[in-house]
């Protein structure tokens, strides 16, 4: 359990943050230990749209198809989908299903994702807005997008060579939904609820916002500093609302080999799949923080001292997914504030909280992941040159002593 100074921290971090409300779920030895929100106008059972961390989600139902054998992770998504997406300066490399998983396809973003994300909600912070795009159902975007004859297709939205190197893509996750619908026979949303919300248990987890009237932690957005409240958003159905709890029994699952309540979500080897390091770390929004990003599975980031998760940033929301499944420990995070709309000091200023928030929790859960905020190292270095110093001298004195010492028989008599 959370000890109350430990409690009364974080208040503090939430008030002083300005943080509306914050929610957190922690996970210890195997099972939900703590779930509060802190702030106003809310409570554990309300819903916070999610983000990115949406991504391990729909990277957990992609690999669901994957054990039932409807894909093959090394195949082209061309032969799973009825339109083709090709690198136009590679176009004889297949486009994989781990490629666009492990976001190295070479993708980065189709036109007006932000906007087609959000309906153009936010146009005025935000001004492009398509209107063309915004009435296409997902299908129809893609193809505009994907075909090069299509209106919405720009060839300068693909970057490297497929499978070369990492790339964070938007609108790779996109696509896999759409893979989930096409080779399922089933709506995205209709899928994800009958093959792990219903069987997780999560009751308060879905993706059309009228489906949680009065539920919603209010989202706001931060610009210069100022919050702003903003309408709920519905998010063309695809965007995830959740709550901790619910969020913290998926996280069960993943820590313990893909079962959770006599469910089995994925098979114990599917998970090692999904966990594999595809790709190498790199710095990622870690400033003053200790579990840096350490490189990407399938849909999943890899953190420090063996730490796994995802973020997640959307307009209104942020939260974060982390957890040690060696130490069967976790921690779920979400606030009803972002500063995507506004510049990077305004989304640093949200990001940072949540951070401070993540490190109380997890040295409490975990000390040694915080070795890095200490000179551990240094001192333990310290410690066996001093040790070793120790012997030496110890020795030295020693061999001193022997050397000067009579030999045996000088005490002998004649």
């Amino acid at each position: 359990m959370i000890d109350p100074g430990t409690e009364l921290k974080l208040q503090e971090i939430v008030v002083s943050g300005e943080l509306p409300s914050v929610q957190i779920a922690i996970i210890d030895q195997n099972q939900l230990i703590w779930s509060k929100t802190l702030g106003q106008n809310s409570d554990t059972k309300y819903v916070y749209m999610n983000g990115s961390v949406q991504k391990v989600v729909d990277a957990t139902a992609v690999l669901q198809l994957y054990e039932k054998g409807q894909v093959d992770l090394d195949a082209d998504i061309n032969d799973y989908i009825p339109f083709e997406v090709k690198h136009p300066q590679y176009p004889d490399i297949p486009i994989t299903i781990r490629m666009l998983l492990s976001h190295r396809s070479g993708l980065d973003a189709v036109g007006d994702q932000f906007s087609w994300d959000t309906e153009c909600l936010f146009r005025e912070y935000r001004q492009n807005c398509n209107l063309e795009t915004l009435q296409m159902p997902l299908e129809e975007y893609l193809m505009a997008s994907f075909t090069p004859s299509g209106s919405n297709y720009n060839p300068k939205m693909w970057l490297n060579e497929p499978g070369e190197k990492y790339h964070y893509s938007v609108s790779a996750y996109p696509l896999l939904r759409y893979l989930i619908e096409y080779v399922s026979g089933q709506s995205y949303p209709e899928y994800m609820h009958e093959n792990i919300f219903a069987p997780l248990g999560m009751l308060n987890t879905g993706f059309v916002a009228e489906d949680f009237v009065g539920q919603h932690a209010i989202p706001f957005t931060r610009i210069d500093g100022i919050n702003i409240e903003l309408p709920v958003w519905n998010g063309n159905g695809y965007m995830m609302r959740t709550t901790a709890e619910d969020m913290g029994k998926f996280m069960l699952a993943h820590i313990n080999n893909g079962s959770y309540n006599h469910f089995q979500l994925l098979q114990p080897e599917t998970i090692q799949i999904m966990q594999a390091k595809e790709t190498e770390g790199r710095s990622i929004l870690n400033r003053n923080t200790e579990l840096n990003d350490a490189g990407y599975g399938l849909g999943i980031f890899h953190y420090s001292n063996g730490w796994l998760g995802h973020g997640g940033s959307t307009v209104g929301y942020q939260s974060l997914w982390q957890f040690n499944p060696a130490k069967q420990c976790g921690i779920i995070i979400s606030t009803n504030v972002n500063g995507i709309l506004g510049d990077e000091n305004d989304f640093m200023s949200v990001w940072e909280h949540v951070v401070e928030i993540r490190d109380i929790l997890v040295k409490r859960l975990d000390p040694l992941s915080t070795i890095r905020s200490f000179p551990w190292g240094l001192i333990l270095t310290w410690a066996v040159v001093i040790i070793l110093g120790n012997i030496i001298v110890r020795w030295r004195r020693r061999k001193r002593e022997k050397e000067n010492e009579p030999p045996n028989n000088a005490f002998s008599g004649a």
